[in-house]
């Protein structure tokens, strides 16, 4: 039954996948000289080129730039939706969610910085008409958070920030955290009730691993850099459990040292890849089990959600890596240490 739901649609994402950017291409991107040089060699990339193709590289500042490269990534999550049938569609429409987060955490940023202003959400528009009910013009137009709540009332992220702005801690990580956390409960949530079968299975073993490889890297820092107590730890921790047991995940917290935390974690499902590193690094270590994890969908379980879901992941890598590639560039970083960066 899977195979007859998702022949086409795998079918598509194999050959939309053939577009993605190789190693290769990012090698060659780090040797190039400045940012119009990058952008006049994506132009070249069929992904890139209908959204840079129209733009005189020479004149767009960086900013345009980066909000050009990440309309291509709408674009591909359009292409997939309008291959879609309703049941994949309705999967889609759960995981736009984390888009509306991202753009909603953009206009927290902005009414939220020392010189508040309105944010830039041109980017987002097109694709938001088509896919989604957030009010992104009225939000965006908000100049304090209580108008920015009023605004949201009538949706979920309404009452996240209302939660937040009368708990007395207010900053930006505030508000992003729980907007995160929302986001991962609720995405857990519906996949576990709304999926078949063969889907649920598949997308629950992607979100897992996402939730799991977030709380190391959230509890590691909390230790790190903050040297929280176990109590502040736990409420930096997503309720969820994948592979990660309840137990494993208190050692961790009330872990006394940075040491010992990791410690612990080398002792879980993902300590081989910490063993595997000279020097602990939790954001590489997540990138490479996501990764893995994704890798194995594809060959285990073609025909299900996860090819969706899997794609959208490794656009979205790209997407990010092509950003910090400009960066580098731009502040005229050599190309082995680019490759570092993007390794």
């Amino acid at each position: 039954m899977s195979l007859f739901r998702y022949s086409g649609l795998t079918t598509k994402v194999r050959a939309m996948s053939g577009a993605l950017l190789s190693k290769e291409d990012f090698d060659q991107i780090s040797t190039l000289g400045n940012v119009p040089e990058v952008v006049a060699w994506l132009k070249k990339k069929p992904s890139y080129g209908k959204v840079l193709g129209n733009e005189n590289e020479n004149t767009m500042h960086r900013g345009q730039a980066e909000g050009r490269i990440k309309r291509s990534f709408y674009a591909d999550f359009s292409k997939l939706y309008r291959f879609s049938n309703m049941e994949q569609r309705n999967f889609l429409d759960t995981y736009f969610r984390r888009y509306e987060i991202t753009c909603l955490k953009n206009i927290v940023q902005a009414i939220l910085s020392d010189s508040p202003t309105l944010a830039d959400v041109s980017d987002y528009e097109e694709a938001f008409a088509k896919h989604s009910a957030f009010p992104l013009k009225k939000a965006a137009s908000a100049d304090s958070m209580e108008t920015l709540v009023s605004v949201l009332s009538d949706t979920p992220y309404g009452d996240v920030l209302r939660k937040v702005a009368g708990s007395g801690s207010t900053t930006l990580f505030d508000y992003e955290f729980a907007l995160d956390m929302f986001y991962f409960r609720d995405l857990w949530k519906r996949v576990r009730k709304e999926l078949k079968k063969e889907d649920r299975e598949a997308v629950l073993e992607s979100v897992g691993v996402t939730i799991d490889t977030l709380n190391l890297q959230w509890i590691y820092r909390a230790k790190r850099y903050y040297g929280m107590k176990a109590a502040d730890v736990y409420a930096l921790i997503i309720p969820v459990h994948y592979r990660l047991n309840l137990e494993q995940v208190k050692r961790m917290a009330e872990a006394e040292s940075t040491e010992e935390m990791l410690n612990f974690a080398k002792e879980t499902r993902y300590g081989k890849y910490l063993q595997e590193m000279e020097k602990p690094n939790l954001e590489r270590v997540g990138s490479m089990i996501q990764e893995n994890v994704h890798r194995a969908l594809m060959r285990q379980n073609p025909y299900s959600a996860a090819c969706l879901e899997v794609y959208l992941y490794r656009k979205e890598q790209e997407v990010h890596r092509i950003i910090t590639a400009m960066e580098c560039v731009r502040y005229g970083l050599p190309a082995e240490k680019i490759r570092e960066y993007l390794a």
